[in-house]
């Protein structure tokens, strides 16, 4: 059975303004649940003990981690594949989410049956690693009803279920650890959030498999291919930015993975609000490659790098208060970092744009080959550095691997025949101006004037482009514009 679309869904795919409305939906429901979530940090920093709070957070990377490897980025070849299959893509759906639930299942077993190993790696009591595969069977349902809605421009559906796959667990884990006893609290977080949060994936589970259960090896084969690689280029993007706080405190101590953490912690959101946009960017992206149409990408996606850019100057801007607000006077040291952290995620964001057109050309294996390669590279250079030139290195390793990668995937994508999609020269203009906005920040922060009338100048200048372009972002959210 497949979806039924008429010609004037079909007509509208590739539309500016539809993607725009759709995509304002999605990335608003990632990033104000998400954020959610931010902000209660310092609510269960509070409530629970040190020890709780440090197992929580182990549970939580190992969730990252693993819905990762279990998901095998499974959920990431709809977009493609609905071009190869329009006809049977629900077919094609159910087959990926029966692929994701079988191995996520082998996982659990293979964990059981090496509990002696395993457990001693990723530092789990077993009583919640039974919760742990639970959630994350659930989970990697929710991810793929996610991907199909997004890539159908059903984003008002992804928007309300991300709020309320965030909200609803937060509110409960929140009421649950300030109510029970000190002892229980970890169950309290854990149960808490984890187990509403997969009682929703289990009805997003109902919502793929409600127009029907199929499981064909053909559709398998087809999304392995496409997802293995995607899978390591995610999982090693993912260590790139993961690996500081580990490393500055096996080598520098923990004072030095504190500051590391709260600079992090920013970055985090930011990793957020990149991530949600890039996800509605790829259906636009797809559908106009498939049209043909990549100078309408070329200007496209340029203007989302000054939107992208625009966000970061803010940030960086804004540096100082952000830290005190995050950790207080005991943690400016992390000001210093939190530019060049930032500038890294934007070069990050940037190139995932080339990543979906070697998506979409099913020409991944290369870019997941380097973006390994340089990871592991990364690693050795951050533990050979970090001795001799502080927590500053690891900012610095981070800044050349990425606009390393950013070099790289621009000739994978210029190989691969997409060059004129991409506005290399106005891009390149763009990372020119934000890395001179980094190199100076150290002189902007002991300067606060100086840097307040920047704010200022940059607060009239988006006044100025929101006023002159106001008639057209009206249209936009009212959807009166004229599709064509």
């Amino acid at each position: 059975m497949s979806i039924v679309r008429d010609n004037k869904e079909e007509k509208q795919r590739g539309n500016t303004v539809l993607a725009a409305k759709a995509g304002f939906w999605y990335v608003c429901g990632n990033f104000v649940g998400k954020s959610i979530t931010f902000i209660t940090t310092p609510i269960f920093a509070r409530l629970m003990t040190p020890s709780d709070y440090g197992e929580f957070s182990n549970f939580a990377i190992w969730v990252t981690i693993l819905i990762l490897i279990v998901g095998a980025e499974l959920f990431n070849t709809l977009s493609k594949a609905y071009y190869d299959f329009k006809d049977n893509y629900d077919e094609y759906v159910s087959s990926i989410t029966i692929l994701g639930g079988l191995i996520t299942l082998i996982t659990y077993f293979i964990f059981l049956l090496c509990r002696n190993y395993v457990f001693r790696i990723v530092a789990i009591p077993e009583q919640y690693v039974h919760l742990l595969f639970v959630f994350l069977l659930f989970s990697f349902c929710r991810l793929v009803f996610y991907a199909r809605e997004r890539t159908l421009y059903r984003y008002k559906t992804v928007a309300v279920v991300t709020v309320i796959s965030l909200v609803v667990p937060t509110v409960i884990s929140v009421f649950l650890v300030y109510f029970l006893p000190a002892s229980s609290q970890l169950s309290a977080r854990l149960y808490g959030y984890y187990v509403p949060s997969a009682i929703i994936g289990l009805f997003c589970a109902v919502a793929v498999f409600k127009n029907g259960i199929s499981f064909k090896w053909k559709y398998c084969k087809y999304a392995l291919a496409l997802s293995l690689p995607l899978l390591v280029h995610y999982l090693t993007s993912y260590l790139l930015t993961s690996t500081n706080i580990v490393i500055a405190k096996n080598i520098a101590g923990n004072e030095a993975a504190a500051i590391i953490s709260i600079a992090n912690s920013t970055i985090q959101i930011l990793i957020v609000l990149f991530h949600a946009t890039s996800g509605a960017l790829t259906t636009w992206i797809m559908d106009n490659l498939e049209l043909g149409k990549e100078e309408k990408i070329r200007k496209g996606t340029f203007y989302y790098i000054i939107i992208l850019a625009v966000i970061i100057v803010a940030i960086i801007l804004f540096a100082p208060e952000i830290i005190h607000i995050l950790g207080g006077k005991k943690y400016l040291a992390a000001i210093i970092l939190l530019p060049g952290l930032i500038f890294a995620v934007f070069v990050r964001s940037i190139t995932d744009i080339f990543t979906i057109i070697l998506t979409y050309d099913k020409n991944v294996v290369r870019t997941a080959f380097y973006t390994g390669l340089f990871a592991m590279a990364s690693i050795v250079a951050k533990i050979w550095l970090l001795p001799d030139y502080g927590i500053l290195a690891l900012v610095y390793v981070n800044i050349v691997v990425f606009i390393a990668l950013f070099l790289i995937n621009y000739f994978l994508v210029k190989q691969a025949g997409y060059a004129n999609s991409i506005f290399l020269k106005g891009i390149i203009g763009v990372i020119f101006l934000t890395g001179f906005l980094v190199i100076f920040s150290p002189i902007l922060y002991k300067l606060p004037y100086l840097r307040y009338m920047l704010i200022g100048a940059l607060m009239v200048g988006c006044m100025i482009v929101v006023g002159t372009n106001r008639n057209k972002l009206i249209s936009v959210v009212k959807n009166k514009t004229k599709i064509k």
